[in-house]
């Protein structure tokens, strides 16, 4: 059972420390090494000479990891030509950012900035830089922030931790870049640490723990719901097999599913897994009853066919029979 008990922690921890570490932690650490650069941001006049400087036909040229991909996120302007600060520009962002390692984080900015200079005229250029700006800072001080807090924390300095991301980008980000950069990720954080705090309060029954966290699961925006149950259903087929391998019981399965998917979903898997159940011990015994006739010296082989076709349309309707053709078919290749 402390199996049980730990997969669902020990997961949700380390999913929080994602959403808190990477992809900043991974891209700052060769620029947390120097002391940041003093240099103001860069001007639209001042951009003019990047491309030539750094000899790119194109801001992805040389980097193996982007090499046919499409750069990800949008850029916007108004009507009045100001920029449209929406998460696209942070996926745009860290689309460059994720090459760090091929390429230094400095390198990766320049080119952030070549893309932005190619694509938007000011005020929105000016814009997009200074955004750009905020978000090195922010990444760079990201790693200082994180080197006060442990990789393992409980559910306390998991809390502590996020509230002091959370005032960092405040203090870095306008109200507006805060909550179109972030505010997706902190509702999520937010209801993992929510979740985390249910599972482990003693007080509470399994049953009770399971409908506190669907009850908190909807609470949840659409937006944040529609990435948030993928996750939850590829933890829940992940940490189903990590049991089923230890030789976890049915209950231990049924706890694991109440704590990640509620009651009515656990009932719903309860049902299709004794409908498969039901299929498999079906699918036995046809398989034996055929191996038996095929195994029969005294008949022809047209006969042993023709008993193999009457054996199956008495055990399976006219779907399911196509269905065991696909599965014999598969079996013979």
């Amino acid at each position: 059972m402390k199996v049980l008990i730990y997969l669902p922690f020990a997961a949700a921890a380390l999913l929080v420390g994602w959403q808190l570490l990477a992809p900043e932690d991974a891209v700052v650490t060769e620029r947390a090494k120097a002391p940041p650069a003093a240099a103001p941001a860069p001007t639209y006049e001042s951009m003019q000479h990047i491309p030539n400087r750094l000899g790119l036909a194109a801001p992805t040229d040389g980097i193996e990891s982007l090499r046919e991909t499409e750069v990800d996120g949008t850029l916007e302007v108004d009507a009045q030509g100001n920029l449209v600060i929406s998460e696209q520009l942070r996926h745009l962002f860290d689309y460059f950012f994720t090459a760090v390692g091929e390429i230094s984080f400095e390198e990766a900015a320049e080119r952030i900035r070549i893309y932005l200079a190619s694509q938007l005229q000011d005020p929105a250029l000016g814009q997009s830089l200074a955004l750009l700006q905020n978000y090195i800072d922010y990444k760079t001080a990201l790693v200082e922030l994180e080197q006060g807090f442990p990789v393992v924390a409980d559910i306390a300095g998991l809390r502590a931790r996020q509230d002091e991301v959370q005032r960092l980008r405040a203090r870095l980000f306008s109200p507006e870049a805060h909550a179109a950069f972030f505010a997706a990720e902190e509702i999520y954080n937010h209801f993992t640490l929510e979740r985390l705090a249910i599972l482990q309060d003693p007080n509470l029954t399994d049953d009770d723990k399971a409908a506190m966290i669907e009850n908190l699961r909807q609470s949840l925006p659409d937006a944040v719901q529609d990435v948030l149950i993928p996750q939850i259903h590829q933890q829940l087929t992940v940490q189903t097999e990590q049991l089923l391998e230890q030789g976890a019981d049915p209950s231990e399965v049924r706890e694991l599913r109440l704590s990640l998917v509620g009651p009515e979903a656990t009932g719903r898997l309860e049902d299709l897994d004794q409908e498969r159940q039901q299929w498999q011990q079906r699918m036995d015994d046809f398989s034996a009853e055929r191996e038996a006739i095929l195994s029969y010296n005294g008949l022809a082989e047209e006969d042993k066919q023709a008993a193999i076709e009457e054996l199956l349309e008495s055990r399976f309707n006219a779907n399911e029979r196509l269905r065991v053709s696909s599965l014999l078919d598969m079996t013979a290749e």
